[in-house]
């Protein structure tokens, strides 16, 4: 895991040094223990190395094929580096990295050699012979890769913070904070938070020539890699299933550096803990823990549940209201664009917990919701599809279960299927039990009136609503978000997360699954479930479903409001010409004296806005009025 950045200059114009090593610096956090720095006359690039693999200089970057022909930079792992290897006509290996391995798939397969491997990976080939730059993200887009053309250049780095560095211009995109606050919509396409600075998109390449002009090639799709896929049944399914995240955690443990564990307490961490406690009882692996300085929320109960089962040695970092504000502005500063939960402000503290305790790796949970199709608001799409499949009688039984199994009384029934219906018409709008959350009347009239009112739409290539409904959240709207926040929050702290329930081939088998193998009678995540129980205790499995519980709506009403009150009244705020600012502040005190607010994540994204400007844009250039 590293940083990575680097410049092609147009016509042959050398490359500025003072620029690239500003770049560097700006990215020492991801690599801690080396940087790297390469030119070669219009090209120039850097890294900063977190070593994992192979701690000998033998693996340092950049890293050049041994004719001098070829010079890599790489951020990410790909796990399967040794089996690729051994398909490799090249046998003079001088390293033991997955990062040589990489430069000489490449040199013998060109482009192809991205279908050899398996991991999470961003990384930039350059050909000192043909004068082309080759630049390539991994399928599901854990590892970020940005870049941008200005003046003559063409930037590209892991973070968008060193493009500045080099030399970028700095202008605010206002098209993304409009889709943020109208639409919810956040990492659902290539364009940034800036202007002119994009994201590669996951599965895609590019391949940049000293023209500057840019080729880009989608190299794996998830609805075309499943399309002849077949759909898988249980119990079938359930034994492809296990063999796959078996196999998928042993190679995400492969490392010559100790691999702990981000412990929630869910299925999906408690199951990790599970086989990295069978793949080497001798050595437990350490776990961490989350947890909010308030009685009764976050996860340590259950993440204590499953490390007292297992012997593990459990440590839980608690995060206060009184950190809140310096912890905002530290985790902008390094997601670069906002949150959207104080939970990532708490996992910003565990990792620097991580790596206060010399750990390098940490395994984490992700993916199994989107994958299975487990998030709450997914069983209308069930639903539906149940009807469409087996009619009307089995659609309207199949509801009654999940009104059931979420404690839903009769006369609340008809206003959560009017959440669920909004939650899947319009993605993004609402939070995780259907309920919407976007107030357009708050914001200014000329900032509405300076954009499309058209919505954020998402392609729907399945049949299915739930797997539409699973592919928007993984592809467009809640996965991207979240592996954003895990990068950046691992990264901070020079810690390297791996998530092994997104290899890929367990995404393709989870996407080609029937419908009953995802939800039956009620249960989703049904063959992941039954799948966990050779894994875990029962009670361990049967505890009831709930969304991760924090205090964020009481510490944004009281122990929060101070804080919060100044920046809605600030001018800075008022000066940005986003927000109807008296209306904000009614709101706000509407808000804190309503006894049980439905939702206080409107008010948490104003604050995200101002805290954005006051880290991104006003420590670092002069301030912005966000108009088109």
């Amino acid at each position: 895991m590293c940083g990575i950045a680097g410049i092609l200059n147009q016509d042959g114009r050398g490359v500025d040094g003072d620029g690239l090593r500003s770049m560097v610096a700006s990215l020492s956090h991801r690599g801690p223990d080396d940087e790297g720095l390469y030119t070669d006359g219009s090209l120039g690039l850097v890294h900063r190395r977190l070593s994992i693999f192979d701690l000998s200089p033998m693996g340092a970057q950049p890293m050049e094929s041994r004719d001098g022909r070829y010079v890599i930079v790489h951020n990410g792992e790909v796990y399967n580096w040794k089996e690729v290897r051994l398909g490799l006509r090249f046998d003079r290996w001088k390293s033991q990295t997955d990062t040589e391995t990489i430069l000489y798939a490449f040199i013998e397969h060109g482009e192809k050699c991205l279908q050899l491997f398996n991991g999470m990976f961003a990384f930039g080939i350059w050909d000192r012979t043909e004068r082309r730059l080759f630049l390539a993200r991994d399928r599901v887009g854990i590892k970020p890769l940005f870049y941008g053309i200005q003046d003559g250049r063409f930037y590209f780095a892991s973070e968008i913070k060193a493009l500045f560095a080099g030399g970028f211009a700095r202008e605010v995109n206002p098209a993304a904070i409009y889709d943020f606050l109208r639409w919810g919509a956040i990492d659902h396409h290539p364009q940034t938070f800036f202007k002119n600075i994009r994201s590669v998109e996951p599965g895609h390449c590019l391949t940049v020539g000293t023209d500057l002009a840019i080729r880009e090639r989608c190299y794996w799709s998830l609805p075309e890699a499943v399309q002849d896929a077949g759909q898988r049944d249980e119990p079938d399914i359930i034994e492809e299933y296990i063999g796959l995240l078996q196999d998928s955690i042993r190679l995400r443990l492969r490392s010559d550096v100790e691999v702990g564990l981000f412990l929630s307490g869910g299925v999906d961490s408690s199951i990790l803990a599970a086989r990295m406690a069978a793949e080497n009882p001798a050595s437990l692996p350490r776990s961490f823990t989350y947890e909010f300085a308030s009685s009764g929320e976050g996860e340590g109960a259950y993440a204590e549940e499953v490390a007292r089962h297992l012997g593990l040695n459990n440590t839980v970092v608690a995060l206060s209201e009184r950190e809140i504000p310096d912890y905002f502005t530290k985790a902008i500063y390094h997601q670069e664009q906002p949150v959207t939960s104080i939970r990532c402000l708490a996992s910003q503290k565990l990792y620097e917990q991580v790596r206060v305790s010399s750990l390098k790796v940490i395994l984490e949970g992700h993916g199994g919701d989107q994958l299975g199709g487990g998030f709450e608001y997914y069983f209308l799409p069930a639903v539906l599809d149940t009807a469409a499949q087996q009619g009307p009688a089995a659609a309207i039984e199949l509801l009654d279960r999940f009104m059931q199994l979420y404690g839903v009384s009769e006369d609340a029934r008809y206003r959560k299927l009017s959440n669920a219906l909004l939650a899947a018409k319009y993605p993004g709008i609402a939070t995780q039990d259907g309920i919407s959350f976007v107030k357009p009347e708050l914001l200014h009239p000329d900032f509405i009136e300076s954009f499309d009112r058209k919505r954020v739409a998402y392609g729907r290539p399945f049949v299915e609503e739930l797997l539409n409904a699973q592919y928007i959240d993984f592809r467009h709207h809640n996965l991207p978000r979240v592996l954003r926040y895990t990068d950046r929050e691992s990264m901070a702290s020079g810690v390297e997360a791996r998530v092994p329930l997104l290899d890929h081939r367990i995404v393709e088998l989870c996407f080609s699954s029937t419908l009953k193998a995802r939800v039956k009678d009620g249960q989703q995540r049904y063959f992941m479930r039954r799948a966990a129980e050779r894994l875990l205790p029962e009670e361990m499995l049967n505890r009831p479903k709930r969304s991760i519980v924090d205090p964020q709506r009481q510490w944004l009403q009281r122990d929060l409001r101070p804080w919060i009150e100044d920046l809605f009244r600030s001018a800075s705020f008022a000066g940005r010409g986003i927000f109807d600012v008296p209306k904000v502040i009614a709101e706000y005190e509407r808000y804190c004296a309503d006894p049980q607010p439905v939702t206080g994540f409107h008010i948490f994204q104003y604050v995200n806005i101002e805290m954005w400007f006051r880290t991104m844009v006003d420590n670092l250039s002069e301030k912005v009025v966000c108009t088109q």
